[in-house]
Order: structure tokens, then C-alpha cells, then sequence
């Protein structure tokens, strides 16, 4: 663990003592939604995954995408701890962390994917695909064990669905968004993107994440296509949803499978949110933009 991490994860105490002395003390009721975001879960980590969900649910309450866009839209109040459990790409990996762990603990999760990993046929496409588009050298990322990794299906994804989980558009091919200067290049990533997963899974996709997550990894005008689409749109940006977050602008937690405890509760009690601040003013000032150029697209389209 770095030192950074170290120091984060010691901050856990502390928060947690502040945050339920405040509600002691002021009668503070206001509740907490956030969400956390993993990506591929080797199975020598499962055991890891397993044991931080179960220590997290005993402060938090797991909640569906339906409950949490519920909570977002306002249609239902934000009562107690809440939290998301997310899965961006679409790893195989995801759909045996579903049926071994998440069905059991009773976790339905949201599962962001990207069509044109899931349509390859071959793994060793699916690997040239994750090597080049999920980890590129710009990302500054491990590329992880390509020997083992690959990706869901639109059955695997199906079968999700009939668990009581959802599906949630991650763009067409990863592409970083801020890059892309076409905009019906960006109409493909995007709107596309939830077509072709609405097709091959069979169900209306209703919730966007964009590659990468931080702010340079967006731009205004992947906003306002993203917007005329989808009405939640996710981040990776650390935060809590509660208090007047746009549907849009969802912050989320990235995790890792076997992360230390304390660093996971560290981060679900807003240790790091100070640091992302000025990014999302600047991302939800993109949303607060002339309204009257954002363009209207059909529903079959990236």
C-alpha cells in the first residue's frame, strides 16, 4: 500500500466517529448515497471482493440501480447509508462474482459494458481489445494478466438481467471521449453504444458511464449528447450523491478487489472528496450550458 493510502486508510476512525457524532448531536437525518466502482476481479481476489462487501454492509445498505436512480430522481427520499455497487468493461470475471458472491449476499449491482468488446468472438481479440482501448499507455495503468482475461457475452449479460441485475452503457469502444472532435463520432460511442446493448441484451439501457472517469476524459459536448440520451449519467469522480447532485453527474468510488478495509471505508466516508471538487464544479458547469443546443437523437443509433 503507498504511503498516500496508508495515511487514507488511518483517516477511516475518525470520519466515521465525526460522522455519527454529528448526527447525535445536531439530529442531523439526512442520509448518504454513493457508489463504489470495480472493474475486473481476478479469482484469486474473490475471497478479498467477498470480505469487503460484507464489512461494508455492516454500516451500509446495498441498494439496485432502480433504487438509486429512484433516490437520485428525488421520486424516493435518501434515508440512512446507501450505497451502489458498480462494474465498468464487462470482464467475465463480473458474471462469476454475480453468481458466487453477489446473488448470495443478496447484492444486485450495475454493470457498465462496452458492445464492441462483448460482440468479439475471439478472446484473443477480446485481449488485443482490453491491452489497446482499456489500458493504453496514456492511462498509465497495469495492463493486467491478459492470459486469463476476457469478456461477457450478451447471454452471460442476459443472464445478469434474469438475476436482477443491470446492464448500464460504457460507449462503443472505450474511446476517450475528450478526443473524439466528430460529433457523429460521439453519437456512435454514446447513443450507439445503448443501442446495440439494448439489442443484444433486450432490455432499455438506461444509465451511462463514460471511459476513464475523470474530467479530462469527458468534454461539454460528450455531456450534452450523453444527456439527450440518458437521464444518469456516472463518473469517476468521488462523492456523495445526496444533497442536489445532478442524475448526470453521479460521483462514484473506485475500489480495488483487494484493497486494505479500512482504505474502502476510507473512501465511501469521503476521505479523497476534497480533491475532485473543482472538477465536478467545472463538469456540472458544462450541464448548466445554453440548454438550446443540445441536440435530440433517435433511439437507435451509436
Amino acid at each position: 500500500m503507498s504511503l498516500k493510502h496508508a495515511l487514507l486508510s488511518l483517516s477511516y476512525g475518525p470520519l466515521r466517529i465525526v460522522h455519527r457524532a454529528r448526527r447525535a448531536v445536531q439530529s442531523d437525518t439526512r442520509g448518504r448515497l454513493r457508489a463504489i466502482l470495480f472493474h475486473d476481479v481476478p479469482s484469486e481476489q474473490e475471497g478479498a471482493l467477498k470480505a469487503t462487501l460484507e464489512w461494508l454492509r455492516k454500516t451500509w445498505t446495498f441498494v439496485s440501480a432502480e433504487q438509486f436512480a429512484d433516490m437520485m430522481s428525488g421520486s424516493k427520499p435518501v434515508i440512512g447509508d446507501n450505497l451502489l455497487l458498480t462494474f465498468d468493461d464487462g470482464f467475465r470475471s463480473n458474471r462469476t462474482v454475480a453468481e458466487d458472491i453477489l446473488n448470495p449476499m443478496g447484492i444486485r449491482a450495475l454493470f457498465f459494458t462496452i458492445p464492441g468488446l462483448v460482440e468479439l468472438q475471439s478472446v484473443d481479440q477480446q485481449r488485443r481489445f482490453i491491452e489497446t482501448n482499456l489500458y493504453p499507455p496514456s492511462s498509465g495503468e497495469d495492463v493486467p494478466n491478459l492470459a486469463r482475461i476476457a469478456a461477457m457475452s450478451y447471454e452471460d449479460l442476459r443472464s445478469l438481467v434474469d438475476s436482477g441485475h443491470t446492464i448500464g452503457a460504457h460507449t462503443a469502444t472505450h474511446a476517450r471521449l475528450s478526443e473524439v472532435t466528430d460529433h457523429g463520432e460521439l453519437v456512435k460511442e454514446i447513443i450507439g453504444c445503448a443501442d446495440r446493448l439494448r439489442d443484444g441484451v433486450g432490455v432499455e439501457i438506461n444509465h451511462f458511464a463514460f471511459g476513464f472517469g475523470s474530467l479530462a476524459s469527458f468534454s461539454p459536448e460528450a455531456l450534452r449528447v450523453a444527456r439527450s440520451r440518458f437521464q444518469y449519467i456516472y463518473t469517476g469522480m468521488r462523492g456523495d450523491n445526496a444533497s442536489g447532485v445532478p442524475p448526470w453527474a453521479i460521483r462514484r468510488d473506485v475500489l480495488t478487489p483487494n484493497g486494505a478495509l479500512w482504505l474502502a471505508g476510507a473512501f465511501t466516508e469521503g476521505a479523497a472528496d476534497r480533491r475532485y471538487r473543482a472538477d465536478l464544479k467545472t463538469y456540472e458547469g458544462w450541464g448548466s450550458m445554453d440548454g438550446s443546443i443540445l441536440t435530440t437523437h433517435g433511439r437507435c443509433q451509436l
